[in-house]
Order: C-alpha cells, then sequence, then structure tokens
C-alpha cells in the first residue's frame, strides 16, 4: 500500500510541477484550458496533502517510540512533512476557497505560485519516503 501510495504522490508532484511550468506556455492568463487542469489537480492536492500530513504524523509517532536524541536527519524530515503539509494544506484551502466561493480578488496569485513550487517538492519527497519505506501507515 505505502508504494502505491508514494508512487501516487510523485507522479502528483511531477503533474503539478509540468502544468505550472507549462501553463505559462499555452494558456498565459489561465483563462482556459489551464484553469480547467487546475481545477481537477487542486482536489487531489488537497487529497495528497492530507496523505502527507498522515505519513508526517506517523514518523513523528514512530520516532518517538524508537529515538529519544533531540535533532536526527529522520526528525527533521517527519516535521517537515508534518508542518509543511499543514502550512501547503491550509495555503491551498484559504485561497481555493477565497477564490471560488468568496471574493476572487481574495486569491493572491503570489500564494499559488508558492505553493506550485513547495508542493512538488514536499509530495515528492514524502513519495520517495512512502516507496522506500517498509514502515506501515496504520
Amino acid at each position: 500500500m505505502n508504494r502505491i501510495l508514494g508512487t501516487v504522490l510523485q507522479v502528483v508532484a511531477v503533474a503539478v510541477w509540468v502544468q505550472f511550468v507549462a501553463n505559462q506556455f499555452y494558456d498565459p492568463g489561465q483563462t482556459g484550458l489551464a484553469f480547467q487542469v487546475w481545477s481537477v489537480l487542486n482536489p487531489i492536492n488537497v487529497l495528497c496533502l492530507l496523505v502527507t500530513i498522515l505519513v508526517g504524523v506517523q514518523r513523528k509517532r514512530h520516532l518517538a517510540s524508537v529515538d529519544k536524541r533531540a535533532l536526527t536527519k529522520d526528525y527533521f524530515e517527519a516535521n517537515l512533512a508534518l508542518y509543511g503539509g499543514i502550512a501547503l494544506l491550509h495555503a491551498v484551502l484559504w485561497n481555493w476557497f477565497g477564490s471560488r466561493f468568496s471574493d476572487p480578488a481574495i486569491s493572491f496569485r503570489w500564494i499559488w505560485i508558492l505553493v506550485d513550487i513547495t508542493l512538488p517538492l514536499l509530495l515528492f519527497s514524502t513519495g520517495r519516503y512512502l516507496v522506500k519505506s517498509k514502515a506501515s501507515l496504520t
């Protein structure tokens, strides 16, 4: 199950990165096809961020039961997955719902740029961890 989830996270990370770069060439105003692609990718991004947060919680829980040292690479990666996922989920939901259900002027372009740059990094690294990991998410 970890390998499947990890592969899905990596594929979504690559899809977000390709869409972020490519939409500047085929729809710079984001009024046509790019808007439709982002409309499909945004709910998938939210689900992937929820998986990333779950992975971060499980990694922190595992590290708390096994290792009592203050700062290790695994500790840093677990915290980055958890808190980075929470921060990105908050930014995505705030900007996405603000632009959809409230005033479109609430949606800040720079937040989408920040999300589209950092989301693939976080999802790909979490997906890579899941593919290589022997631990269970439950």
